[in-house]
């Protein structure tokens, strides 16, 4: 479990320290809600200005809101709390303690959340503009393991490209399973249902072009879950991210990039003479790219030589086999598209 144990100590809340510390530091003045009772006619309003004064919160508060499918998840969050633990920050931890001494968690992505922080982790998105409500079908299903995924994919992709397609602006997800499958079974990301498919050993889901357009152009974190709805199940898979689109890479002749985004670390960027660098289990020699975005059909040139290359996000692998023959000197290595004809120098490889 990714939740630290002194976390546990304060009630498990992912949001304790900056409870603890919103009361005023080093003689700052406190907010002023913290002073209420979550019975005070006030108690709301003051509970809407302490969520708007949560950070850090982008990507587990949009997740809460999609998961708890609360219409109003900070008025169901005042309907918990009890007057008798204080005011309203006090009530507030103490009913995130009670909810991980009663089991009243949540697993996202692996972390341990009390259903009181996530509620005011949903409320909090929904003030700061984070999330939008989406209330599912599947806010009716109990959470539970039914079935063992061993590996799915893919889980990240950059703003306005296609993840795993699979043609006419389609793209999808698989998962390979370990249990029995059946056709009750549905993948749903960020509460939409999608046309699930089933082979042995495998699921697989695709997402309409128009929903997967508007996936990919809303950075952010979505929530991807199998549903058993035969039985009423939820089983989180795992999280989706959509990372904001970095700034495009800057060409030899000055212009801006229309397929690749800046450059990261690359390497090796120096080697001895006829030994393998970056040393494959196959015994040859490899590079590895960091870049922000690169299309699909990207490859690594080492002095005009196409290697073989793997593009993933945010990373572009290729195996030098020719290794033995480079000689002393500068090689250069270009990372290169051919639909585009673009050439990106990602920079040289020292032969010692």
């Amino acid at each position: 479990m990714k939740r630290r144990q002194f976390n546990l100590a304060l009630g498990g809340s992912l949001v304790a320290l900056q409870l603890a510390l919103v009361t005023g530091c080093k003689g700052e003045a406190p907010l002023a809600s913290v002073e209420l009772a979550p019975d005070h006619p006030d108690a709301r309003r003051a509970l809407d200005q302490l969520s708007e004064s949560l950070s850090g919160i982008d990507f587990v508060g949009p997740v809460c809101d999609r998961r708890l499918g609360e219409a109003d998840p900070l008025g169901a969050l005042l309907q918990r709390l009890d007057p008798a633990d204080g005011n309203l920050i006090p009530a507030v931890q103490a009913r995130m303690a009670r909810d991980f001494q009663a089991g009243e968690l949540l697993d996202i992505d692996g972390w341990k959340l009390s259903v009181s922080e996530c509620l005011l982790l949903a409320g909090a998105a929904r003030l700061q503009g984070l999330s939008e409500p989406r209330l599912t079908e599947a806010s009716g299903f109990s959470d539970a393991e039914f079935i063992q995924i061993e590996r799915w994919g893919p889980d990240a992709t950059i703003e306005g490209e296609i993840f795993n397609p699979i043609g006419n602006g389609r793209g999808g997800f698989w998962l390979r399973v370990n249990g029995d499958v059946n056709g009750s079974m549905r993948l749903e990301l960020d509460g939409v249902e999608l046309a699930t498919h089933f082979e042995l050993g495998v699921i697989t889901a695709s997402l309409e072009p128009e929903y997967m357009d508007e996936v990919i152009h809303r950075p952010g974190a979505y929530e991807l879950a199998l549903l058993d709805k035969s039985r009423r199940l939820r089983q989180t898979v795992g999280v989706l991210t959509v990372a904001e689109r970095p700034p495009p890479a800057i060409l030899d002749d000055g212009t801006e990039s229309t397929v690749f985004c800046q450059l990261g670390q690359w390497g090796p960027d120096v080697a001895v003479e006829g030994e393998a660098f970056n040393r494959q289990p196959d015994g040859a020699a490899g590079f590895w790219v960091h870049v922000g975005c690169a299309p699909r059909s990207a490859v690594l040139e080492l002095d005009g030589v196409v290697l073989r290359t793997t593009v993933r996000p945010g990373l572009v692998t290729a195996r030098v086999e020719h290794f033995a023959e480079l000689g002393r000197g500068e090689h250069p290595l270009v990372l290169v598209d051919p639909v585009s004809g673009e050439r990106l120098k990602v920079g040289d490889l020292t032969i010692q």
